[in-house]
């Protein structure tokens, strides 16, 4: 039997998915958390930080953590900031839908139950949160397992008053689609579709904190906005003032998660099904081969739960193909994108070629890695988001606007792809990891940012930023990075007036108030990449 995973928004009426999944919530929270299958060691996998959990009374008082394989081997694992975050979620989404299932069958449910997902990017509605998580109450009066007050952290207001509605802004997926390549570099490049090259990551301080093209968006800041931890018109730092999704060591907590990583996985299935040039076996919208990814990681080994409580290791190799009978799922809707070819000719298009030559050259780009990016300028020091927008220049070093600004000059005999242009934040800081701040470049002065689509360039959330924060925490102290492609806004200036000398940068706070002195960017830089 090959299990389906469908969008929660699209089941038919009547359909129980929902409701066999909240009597299996049920279920497994009724276990101890000493049992590796219950609700409670599953959510610790993803992450625990033992004085929130009692702080939110999921630890009762004078409760002790057990000892051995549950800690040892089993917690905190999740994969952030890493090339491994795709397929450790899998395998973890993997685990987590098999015991489920297993307590829905228990149970007299379906055998063919399925953990659903939220495709939040599919249209308005669907940004929503779906109401079978929104009430405390089912129809029958009784307690609804999926919903958890902590979802908005006790300094939010009442859901009533309050649904939580996604922006568009945090959920398009354009630009993470089109990223070409898994692997990614943090030499001021692309971070690639999954990610930076890294050992194993929950706390390593080699990994310099840099978040991949899917992670940055729509992962990041799906998990905040439903979380929170929005005080008023203030911004909360207190643990226990923010919600559960918002936090790694409390999302796993909130059923709500489980569909938000469903469709995180979906998406790495749609992105290899973008399609190449035709007979290509080039490594664009492709899976890494290099065994470190394969078999890694080498210094510890990712391990799950199955359904009778025994432990078992997988690597990335193992859960590549979910059509596989290893892992036996498909989503009900997987579209594929536009080939690569049309996508260059496109851009080509858009810099003044013709059809004629725009195809010509799209059709023998180089399939390779791009080079390693090269610095176009960088703004003058760190800056604090203690405001709702704050803005800054970037000035371009003259010699490298030259060069970019003769790759972008598109003519008849043009024979190649232009350069890509990436921003840069770096060494993002913050106190809390509720904030999020839409990134724009070039924005008009006299614009809407919420209307304004054609000068954003993503959406920068501090999902995992506070620890990355800490002296004693992953990065040592140093914060996180992203980064954004913004070709295609640079593309738009250059077709209308030229490259300029500098460049603008604007970070609007998604949430009115929500900023602090404690948030701060070590640096905002730019780089070209040849292609």
């Amino acid at each position: 039997m090959m299990f389906v995973r469908k969008d929660v928004w699209k089941l038919p009426s009547g359909d129980q998915t929902l409701l066999w999944y909240g009597r299996a919530v049920e279920r497994l929270q009724g276990l101890p958390i000493s049992d590796v299958t219950s609700w409670w060691s599953l959510a610790a996998m993803h992450g625990i930080d033992e004085p929130i959990w009692r702080g939110f009374n999921v630890i009762p008082a004078g409760a002790t953590l057990p000892a051995g394989p549950a800690q040892i081997t089993l917690w905190r694992q999740c994969q952030h900031l890493t090339w491994y975050f795709l397929p450790w979620h899998r395998g973890y989404l993997l685990a987590f839908e098999r015991i489920v299932r297993n307590a829905i069958i228990d149970l007299g449910g379906p055998k063919d139950w399925a953990l659903p997902y939220w495709n939040y990017s599919a249209d308005a509605r669907s940004r929503q949160l779906p109401p079978a998580f929104a009430k405390d109450k089912l129809v029958s009066g009784q307690r609804n397992y999926l919903f958890v007050a902590q979802r908005y952290g006790t300094g939010q207001v009442p859901q009533a008053q309050s649904p939580i509605v996604l922006d568009p802004r945090a959920v398009t997926i354009t630009d993470t689609l089109a990223e070409r390549f898994f692997e990614g570099s943090a030499g001021g490049g692309s971070a690639g579709f999954g990610g930076v090259k890294t050992p194993f990551w929950h706390g390593d301080e080699s990994n310099d904190g840099t978040f991949g093209v899917l992670e940055t968006q729509p992962h990041g800041p799906v998990h905040v906005l439903v979380g929170g931890g929005f005080k008023g018109n203030g911004l909360s730092q207190d643990p226990l003032e923010i919600g559960w999704m918002t936090n790694p060591d409390t999302a796993a907590l909130d059923p709500i998660f489980w569909l938000h990583h469903a469709n995180i996985d979906r998406l790495w299935n749609v992105w290899l099904r973008q399609k190449r040039r035709p007979n290509d076996s080039a490594d664009v919208f492709a899976n890494p081969t290099d065994p470190d990814w394969l078999d890694g990681p080498q210094d510890r080994e990712f391990a799950m739960p199955a359904v009778d409580g025994t432990i078992y290791n997988f690597k990335a190799r193992d859960v590549l193909d979910t059509q596989s009978p290893s892992l036996n799922y498909i989503y009900d809707d997987e579209p594929a994108g536009e080939d690569l070819t049309t996508l260059v000719a496109a851009r080509l298009q858009r810099l003044g070629a013709t059809p004629e030559a725009a195809f010509q050259v799209a059709g023998t780009v180089s399939m390779a890695p791009p080079k390693q990016a090269e610095l176009l300028g960088a703004n003058s020091g760190t800056i604090k988001l203690a405001d709702d927008v704050v803005e800054t220049k970037v000035r371009l070093d003259k010699d490298q606007q030259q060069r970019l600004s003769t790759t972008l000059s598109v003519s008849p005999s043009i024979q190649k792809e232009p350069d890509k242009v990436y921003l840069n934040l770096e060494n993002v800081k913050s106190p809390t990891d509720a904030a999020v701040f839409y990134v724009y470049v070039n924005l008009p002065g006299d614009a809407d940012p919420s209307d304004d689509t054609e000068h954003l360039a993503g959406t920068l959330s501090m999902f995992g930023v506070s620890k990355a924060s800490k002296r004693e925490g992953p990065t040592g102290g140093s914060g996180i990075n992203a980064s954004f492609d913004i070709t295609r806004i640079i593309d738009a200036a250059f077709a209308r007036e030229g490259l300029a000398e500098e460049i603008s940068v604007k970070l609007v706070s998604a949430v009115p108030g929500v900023t602090s002195e404690g948030i701060s960017i070590g640096r905002i830089s730019v780089y070209r990449q040849e292609q």
